[in-house]
């Protein structure tokens, strides 16, 4: 999120980026959509962490549009209400509205691009295949993933209506296809080389986090452990295999081999990527949920029904609530089956009041990265010493890239960077005039092997090693800022 929010900054400050960074390069390997709807935020209110979110406003505003149109059109107008209410109140959902995470745009221009690709009527209508193109390159622009998850509904689409039979069809698909790579390929032609490198080192991450081999049980299941222990949780989780079966089963509406397809081909691709994480099939959530929606529209109008309705969004909306602020009388989480361990534990969950401890309800704290910013400009004007920082830990809210977000909000230049290893010994430092070091809790275990090395560095080296300031963090462990006395 902070890496987000600061490349969204040096779009609007060119000075917080090193020096000649090309304009398509400041949102680093990422496409730039979000960052600069990000900046714009910043520049009409200002920047900061919760007025990021903002920009996840008008995402809301078009996933729930996308589901209700989406809805609509396969089963009804209460499929879609239905279908809406499930949206609002799923947990995941809700968390990542609050976060400036490319997935949670990528959601919104799924479903919406979904709704498009309907309305062109196989590639009959002109207007519609265009704003499909349109959709395309937004989606695109927001994230290289849009690709994958759109890819066999397009299939589906020229498949069935048979494109190549009908010249009009066949020059709407062209256009459409024009129309989207003309637009994405303004950021991703200059940046081909440089994604190319960065695919590779991405695939690599999921083997060092500890996720499972691509071809396994473990693997092919992963999603599922996800959807029902992360992002719905039981009750929802029990309404969508319930709604998807007797949807299918009975029929209950058209173009549901669309859908269905639309989602498992998603699935798939994203199964097939050895890098996973429950952000990656937050889009598919959406479409998910018309099928418990569309269940729900065909059950009888009796009074034990009715009741069960209410009962159903009562549950929903406890849920919700202890998502958003929490409920003390009640365990954090109750866990149904452990799941698999990699650099997290993934299990079969009940419910869930909060993220890995950094999603939930709201908390006030310090991270003392503003206090620790202007200690260390202070002390290297003093010294006439550059602003170079390494980093030991890895943590949730102390980590490199918040660093550098909180910098860039100050105006601060500043080299700031995550040491990993210690194989170097004192030379693991080279090029750092400032070190931080954090007594206890180092972070996620794939990034921060070297840190108890690192430490011990620094701690038996006093006479290099000068002692800057004390910090107190959230947590209750101590943060040290040392100057490197060379």
């Amino acid at each position: 999120m902070a890496l987000h929010q600061a490349y969204a900054i040096g779009y609007m400050n060119p000075s917080t980026v090193p020096p000649g960074t090309a304009l398509w390069e400041r949102s680093g390997n990422y496409p730039p959509f979000v960052h600069l709807l990000i900046a714009f935020v910043f520049l009409v209110l200002h920047p900061g962490p919760h007025v990021a979110a903002l920009a996840n406003v008008p995402a809301t505003f078009i996933l729930l549009w996308a589901v209700y149109e989406l809805a609509g059109i396969l089963a009804g107008d209460l499929a879609a209400t239905w279908a809406c209410i499930l949206t609002v109140l799923t947990p995941y959902l809700i968390w990542m509205s609050r976060e400036t995470v490319l997935d949670y745009w990528l959601s919104a221009l799924f479903a919406a691009a979904l709704v498009a690709l309907l309305k062109t009527r196989g590639f009959q209508s002109h207007r519609w295949s265009l704003l499909f193109g349109f959709l395309l390159a937004l989606g695109l622009l927001t994230k290289w993933l849009f690709a994958c998850l759109v890819f066999f509904p397009i299939l589906y689409v020229a498949l069935r209506n048979r494109i190549w039979r009908n010249p009009e069809q066949g020059i709407n698909f062209a256009d459409m296809l024009i129309a989207g790579g003309a637009v994405a390929g303004i950021w991703y032609l200059p940046n081909l080389p440089r994604l190319s490198q960065f695919f590779w080192q991405n695939a690599a991450i999921g083997a060092r986090e500890g996720e499972p081999p691509v071809f396994s049980f473990q693997s092919l299941i992963y999603y599922a452990r996800l959807l029902e222990g992360y992002q719905l949780l039981a009750l929802l989780f029990m309404m969508v295999c319930l709604g998807c079966f007797f949807v299918l089963r009975k029929r209950l509406g058209g173009e549901w081999r669309f859908l269905a397809l639309s989602i498992a081909g998603g699935w798939l691709v994203l199964t097939l990527l050895r890098t996973k994480d429950p952000r990656f099939t937050m889009p598919l959530i959406g479409p998910l949920l018309i099928f418990p929606g569309t269940w729900i529209q065909s059950w009888k109008k009796t009074s034990l029904n009715k009741a069960i309705q209410v009962v159903l969004v009562a549950l929903l909306c406890v849920q919700a609530y202890a998502a958003n602020f929490g409920i003390s009388r009640i365990p954090k989480r109750i866990v149904l089956v452990p799941g698999y361990q990699g650099s997290f534990r993934w299990d079969w969950n009940l419910y869930i009041q909060d993220y890995f401890n950094t999603l939930g309800k709201p908390r006030r704290e310090d991270w003392k990265q503003g206090e620790i910013l202007k200690e260390l400009a202070i002390d290297s004007r003093k010294r006439n010493a550059e602003a170079s920082l390494a980093l030991i830990p890895d943590l949730p809210f102390f980590n490199e890239s918040n660093f550098r977000l909180y910098a860039a909000i100050r105006g601060t230049r500043i080299r700031i960077a995550h040491l990993q290893s210690a194989e170097r010994g004192f030379a693991s430092f080279d090029g750092f005039n400032y070190v931080l070091m954090v007594e206890g809790e180092q972070g996620m275990a794939w990034t921060t092997g070297g840190s108890k090395a690192l430490n011990e560095i620094v701690v038996d080296s006093p006479q290099i090693f000068r002692l800057v300031g004390l910090y107190n963090l959230p947590t209750g462990d101590s943060v040290r800022l040392y100057f490197i006395q060379r």
